[in-house]
């Protein structure tokens, strides 16, 4: 790709009105981003078959996993079998509720592709996306309160029953945060643009324009989420902070709520707090050197 994140995006429509998108344009545009992604990733399992290099790592990533799941359920980890196994996440999706078999597969998804990106030059795209950080105009404090709460909700589903052995989630969502930051293609990359565009016209067209300020917002609150999400969950701060506000919401509200939900209200919370500002605008935020 030659434009930046930012670039313009044309897309006649048929209307000459121009508004910010409201709430409910966000939620249908992260709706078909999802759906859309979903589609994506079935066809991107079958272009396995149709490129040798994708398709040798995820055989033997697989390979490892396995191998190194055998010594753990038999032998037990040591040195550096032990190692590997913390951060490739080979017990993801192995143990646990049926629920947490769910999202330890799919933080295990995570974890492979940030090891499969560092081999495709991740390294260097992450450097870069931090660097737009500061190089890049506009920051968004709401969208980057969104970033958080999803990248939270993310790590939690995936990774926050595994304590400390599944921070390599955390490492691999946020080294993606960050690498979607110097990039316009890619899951992260579509999930920002749903919640950082804006409809502009120009004559008798109507097309999606990028807001600076709430795109770089929303991936580096994703990032930050990710990685204090793993510390939280890894040093066991989440299970007292789960009951600081469990015992909350029942004093307040005298209500029970189940116990494995309850380390979701936070993210949940965070979400809300950043879909209310980044609907409205609210606060010291810009949009590449304009109040949003």
């Amino acid at each position: 790709m030659t434009q930046g994140p930012h670039a313009a995006a044309v897309r006649a429509v048929g209307t000459t009105e121009e508004r910010t998108f409201g709430p409910s344009g966000w939620i249908k545009g992260t709706a078909a981003t999802l759906f859309g992604e979903l589609g994506n990733l079935l066809a991107g399992f079958f272009k396995l078959f149709t490129k040798p290099k994708a398709l040798l790592f995820t055989v033997a990533i697989s390979a490892l996993w396995i191998w190194l799941n055998h010594m753990r359920l038999l032998e037990g980890l040591e040195g550096v079998t032990d190692i590997l196994s913390k951060i490739t996440y080979a017990g993801g999706g192995t143990n646990g509720s049926v629920i947490q078999i769910i999202g330890g597969t799919l933080g295990k998804g995570i974890v492979g592709a940030g090891l499969c990106s560092i081999l495709y030059g991740g390294i260097g795209k992450m450097i870069r996306g931090i660097g737009n950080i500061f190089t890049e105009p506009g920051f968004h404090v709401g969208a980057a309160i969104l970033g958080f709460g999803c990248a939270a909700l993310a790590y939690q589903f995936t990774a926050g029953f595994a304590g400390a052995g599944g921070f390599m989630v955390g490492v691999a969502g946020a080294m993606m945060a960050f690498e979607a930051l110097s990039m316009r293609e890619g899951f992260l990359v579509n999930l920002a643009a749903s919640f950082s565009s804006r409809k502009v016209t120009n004559g008798r067209t109507t097309g999606k324009r990028l807001l600076p300020g709430r795109y770089k917002g929303f991936l580096t609150g994703a990032a930050l989420g990710f990685a204090a999400w793993a510390v939280l969950c890894g040093t066991g701060i989440m299970d007292d902070l789960a009951l600081d506000v469990w015992g909350f919401v029942w004093d307040t509200v005298s209500l029970d709520v189940p116990e494995g939900l309850v380390p979701y209200l936070l993210p949940a919370a965070f979400i809300l707090v950043g879909l209310i500002l980044n609907a409205f605008g609210r606060g010291k935020q810009t949009e590449g050197g304009t109040a949003a």
